[in-house]
């Protein structure tokens, strides 16, 4: 549709599983490149994109990069170093630059600087990412934001966080790791948060500056900021 500005589609993870299609991702990579053909411009881990192992992660980004454009997968806080031959497919596409701890996205004049994180609960349920580790949300997100604030010039930092909200005791949800995560870091523009699938209609300001926003589930709703 028209706009008055430049434009970014965004995906907070989880991008894969979740139906019956799911079982053939090694082999397909059908989900990234599904959102390639919606314009996803980035994307990055939730905890079910390590159902099928590291390996079997790095397979379906793989696959679905080599058949055409994928949205950029950050994964800012997940750690592949090591001889373990599960993490020798990430290490090879990190190489490759498919998979990145950021990318900076140029449009409408703009610098967007975008980040991913996968936090603390949903770390919870990564039982098959390992031999891969995750470090702290947060710590990963000053050390992220200060890169792209003062080597990449960027003038929009846009998180993707995997964290979720927390249902008060009024039934709203105005906090959770997606809101911790900005209150943590106030150097953060915008969160684009994911995992407790939560329909938030209206976004929560944070610092009375940074929107967290989230949409939902299975793509069932197109968030707009």
């Amino acid at each position: 549709r028209e706009t008055d500005g430049p434009v970014l589609i965004l995906d907070a993870g989880d991008y894969s599983m979740g139906t019956a299609f799911a079982a053939a991702i090694r082999e397909t990579g059908g989900e990234l490149q599904l959102l390639a053909r919606m314009g996803c411009d980035a994307t990055t881990f939730g905890n079910h994109d390590f159902d099928l192992g590291p390996d079997g992660t790095a397979q379906a980004i793989a696959v679905a990069a080599k058949a055409g454009r994928v949205p950029a997968v950050v994964a800012s806080n997940t750690t592949f170093e090591g001889n373990d031959p599960a993490l020798a497919g990430f290490q090879r596409l990190a190489k490759e630059g498919t998979l990145r701890r950021y990318t900076v996205i140029e449009r409408g004049g703009l610098r967007f600087g975008i980040f991913g994180l996968l936090g603390k609960e949903a770390q919870f349920y990564t039982g098959g990412a390992a031999p891969a580790k995750f470090t702290d949300p947060v710590e990963t997100a000053k050390e992220i934001v200060k890169i792209l604030r003062e080597t990449e010039k960027v003038d929009v930092i846009i998180a993707l966080s995997h964290g979720g909200m927390t249902k008060g005791a009024d039934g709203r949800f105005v906090d959770g790791e997606d809101v911790q995560l900005a209150k943590g870091v106030p150097g953060i523009d915008v969160v684009i948060g994911s995992h407790s699938h939560t329909e938030l209609h209206e976004p929560v300001i944070v610092n009375s500056r940074t929107p967290v926003v989230q949409t939902g589930k299975y793509g069932e709703n197109l968030g707009e900021l």
